[in-house]
């Protein structure tokens, strides 16, 4: 048993690990034709991984969340897989789970910017960062957003 264990543990250090998924928040803006053409806007959650210029989204929206853990996604409702650009333009497909909806191109964008904050006595630096993409033909949009502190 030991034996067996000490293999399985050489195998795992050998075996390369990626960049885990970062939980970002997510929103949802778009027309509801139900009772006349109004704005709707749902939000939750995304786990954001970007490595290598492939980007991967998985969303769950907030009543899909698991109750008791917040840092996790429930049941996923949409996949977006696709490329980043080092201009920051991402291209990517859109999937929504478990409808008979076919997959839809998107175009985005992903930015990134620091800002300078005062927290009582310490100065932090916040970083935002933004993925914004918009659903064809410009009726709807997707949107993430992530914040960073660190110590200056």
């Amino acid at each position: 048993m030991t034996l067996a264990l000490l293999v399985v543990a050489l195998l795992m250090t050998g075996i390369p690990r990626g960049n885990a998924a970062e939980l970002w928040d997510f929103i949802r803006v778009g027309k509801n034709f139900v009772a006349g053409p109004k704005w709707e806007s749902r939000s939750g959650k995304a786990t954001v991984q970007m490595k290598d210029g492939r980007i991967d989204i998985q969303v769950s929206y907030v009543d899909n969340l698991k109750d008791n853990a917040p840092d996790q996604l429930g049941y996923k409702s949409i996949k977006i897989s696709g490329t980043l650009g080092s201009d920051g333009v991402l291209r990517a497909t859109c999937t929504f789970l478990d409808t008979d909806a076919n997959p839809v191109k998107l175009t985005g964008r992903y930015v990134t910017r620091d800002e300078l904050q005062i927290w009582g006595e310490k100065r932090k630096v916040v970083t935002q960062k933004e993925i914004v993409f918009s659903h064809p033909p410009n009726f709807e949009f997707f949107g993430f957003l992530k914040q960073d502190a660190r110590d200056e």
